[in-house]
């Protein structure tokens, strides 16, 4: 394989990782949770050693998170989000620029181009049989998000989901008080369906600064690390405006320079064609086999 193809599959590869945070990672604030969650309780500490100040809950996290990030009315008048900016990979020499539109409930659309290597494109829309995700770029082609993956997206970019990140999840536990690259954070541990996760709350400020889940990649399921950094307000939104993830000891920094809340005309969110060719033949394959019937119990002997 030639340097420059080894670099193009090194550069869909990390694109494809980006966009699988980006949704997260574009959220600014949490609220509180509707639902109870557990705060684990500090052991009882010797005689001679003070004991450590008890754990806020779950929801007071989210609480100052969200006043944070503006405000949880501000963010459920915010349902359109177009950020613009640049994507580093500094190991691979590779840059580009990045563009992320959300329309919640459930549109998205991520478009990144590397000056020769080409665009990298992936999104969410409405086909004629429900909602599709998608992705086209020049190594792969086009292809279809899985059904798991489609579900985690689909829930993370809503914003039921950013004011409050325990709506849909099973498990949301307070682990303790630690540090995340020298911030002293409270570490929040989610399980949400097949995806566990864990984010780190800065306890001073309040903002979701670091990020650690599983991603699920052409080489299998790996651990994505994200840290957020350089807040700024954006039309009254505080967020972060550089993202920097790592996987396998590869960095890659999405720096966004504009964030607007303007409408956005769903249009732009309409299946390219690769894709709704894709959705229409998934959807006329013959349903998977299910599995064989429990046969009935034979009756009692009279």
């Amino acid at each position: 394989m030639d340097t420059r193809s080894s670099r193009i599959q090194r550069a869909s590869h990390w694109i494809a990782t980006a966009t699988v945070v980006t949704w997260i990672s574009t959220a600014a604030g949490q609220a509180p949770s509707s639902k109870p969650t557990p705060t684990t309780t500090p052991t009882t500490a010797p005689a001679a050693t003070q004991a450590p100040a008890a754990l806020p809950s779950a929801t007071e996290i989210f609480a100052k998170a969200v006043t944070a990030a503006g405000g949880a009315d501000l963010i459920r008048q915010q349902t359109s989000r177009t950020l613009t900016g640049t994507i580093e990979m500094p190991a691979q020499s590779v840059k580009g620029t990045l563009v992320t539109k959300v329309l919640s409930p459930s549109m998205m659309s991520v478009e990144t181009e590397i000056a020769g290597f080409g665009t990298f494109r992936q999104g969410i829309g409405r086909g004629p049989n429900g909602i599709v995700g998608w992705s086209i770029d020049d190594i792969r082609g086009a292809s279809l998000m899985e059904a798991d993956a489609l579900a985690r997206e689909l829930r993370d970019i809503t914003i039921e989901h950013e004011i409050d990140p325990a709506s849909g999840c099973e498990e949301v536990e307070v682990v303790d008080r630690s540090d995340f690259r020298g911030t002293p954070c409270y570490k929040v541990r989610f399980k949400c369906g097949g995806d566990p996760s864990t984010r780190y709350y800065a306890v001073d400020s309040g903002h979701l600064v670091g990020l650690v889940r599983q991603a699920k990649t052409q080489l299998g399921t790996l651990e994505v690390t994200a840290s957020f950094r350089d807040f700024a307000v954006f039309s009254g939104r505080t967020m972060a405006r550089v993202h920097e993830l790592v996987l396998m000891g590869q960095v890659q920094l999405m720096t966004f320079n504009s964030a607007t809340f303007e409408p956005i005309d769903p249009s732009a969110f309409v299946l390219p064609k690769e894709i709704q060719t894709l959705a229409n033949a998934s959807q006329s394959k013959p349903p998977a086999a299910l599995p064989p019937a429990v046969p009935p119990a034979p009756a009692a002997k009279k």
